[in-house]
């Protein structure tokens, strides 16, 4: 078994609004192993990006990590000061942000931003860093690399951005690769060539990705293990095939029977009633009891934790 990289213990994030306390994030353990793609699943709101943001000490105002650990390289990252974050984000832990063009500068040119990131960590000239970049962009499948440098993120697709975003962001070889909804607002022939990319870079460079997905067609297709949130918490994870066979929980099954089948066309997909906890005031005992179909008085009383069912299997679920 691969060691451990990246380790989230007891994780919470609050953010404190004028309406009260939200619990973003509320106890979240998990592990990301070396060179394995761990899924992190779940509707929206329900703490994946966070989770993420809060890895790399990233969250704004009115948001505030409460306590917990996160550990890379035996290091506690929430003890590290600014300075010391800004290197290590991008050169040892890189994230792709769900909406590229929002995350470059309109201003200047895609050339000049992926050379001097990488100018930053490597610390080469502006020569090498455009070398390297142009290298980067090859590997990524980027057409016509020199005309793209000289392009303005405006001028690029969708797609070309978020392959841009995800040459930037393993420019530097990082250890761990935090990619948030990489293929959302994508066509299906541009979603299935990003994820067979990251596929194909992990293989290449040995790198630990954490994919953050609301589409189970996507953890199914490239992850290794998957971690199922619910309001704020894990409620199921295990090894993808384990999961999809036999998921435990009354969400992920729930998840499962949402998802369109092929030869079943004519069959009525099932939903999940109710709809997410208002954080803000979340319900007694298991978050999940009001919207559950097995839900028992005790559910209503006490919140479960995560037990191994099977080998490598957890389950919050008294049922």
């Amino acid at each position: 078994m691969h060691r451990a990289i990246l380790q989230i213990e007891d994780l919470h994030t609050y953010f404190f609004t004028f309406r009260g306390t939200l619990r973003a994030v509320d106890g979240v353990s998990e592990e990301l192993r070396e060179s394995e793609i761990l899924g992190i699943v779940g509707e929206t709101g329900c703490g994946k990006s966070v989770t993420a943001l809060s890895a790399m000490k990233l969250i704004p105002a009115p948001g505030k990590i409460i306590k917990g650990k996160v550990l890379f390289e035996g290091q506690n990252l929430l003890k590290k000061s600014d300075s010391e974050m800004r290197k290590i984000r991008g050169k040892k832990i890189s994230m792709i942000f769900q909406n590229p063009l929002s995350s470059l500068n309109p201003v200047f040119t895609i050339g000049d931003q992926v050379s001097y990131i990488i100018g930053i960590h490597q610390k080469c000239g502006r020569r090498e860093s455009r070398r390297r970049a142009m290298d980067m962009f090859h590997k990524v499948q980027l057409p016509d690399v020199v005309k793209i440098l000289k392009k303005y993120p405006h001028e690029l697709s969708g797609g070309m951005l978020q392959r841009i975003m995800i040459a930037m962001a393993l420019s530097c070889v990082p250890q761990v690769l935090i990619a948030d909804e990489p293929t959302t607002a994508l066509d299906v022939t541009i979603q299935a060539q990003i994820l067979s990319l990251i596929s194909d870079l992990r293989r290449q460079i040995n790198t630990s990705i954490l994919l953050i997905t609301h589409d189970l067609g996507v953890v199914a297709e490239v992850c290794d293990r998957v971690a199922v949130m619910y309001a704020g918490r894990i409620v199921e994870k295990g090894k993808v095939k384990d999961i999809f066979r036999n998921p435990l929980h009354p969400y992920t099954r729930g998840l499962m029977k949402s998802i369109p089948r092929r030869g079943r066309q004519r069959a009525t997909l099932e939903t999940i009633d109710g709809v997410v906890p208002d954080l803000l005031d979340p319900p007694q005992g298991c978050l999940f009891h009001p919207r559950c179909k097995v839900a028992a008085a005790q559910c209503r009383q006490a919140q479960p934790f995560l037990q191994e069912k099977e080998e490598g299997h957890f389950v919050a679920c008294i049922r």
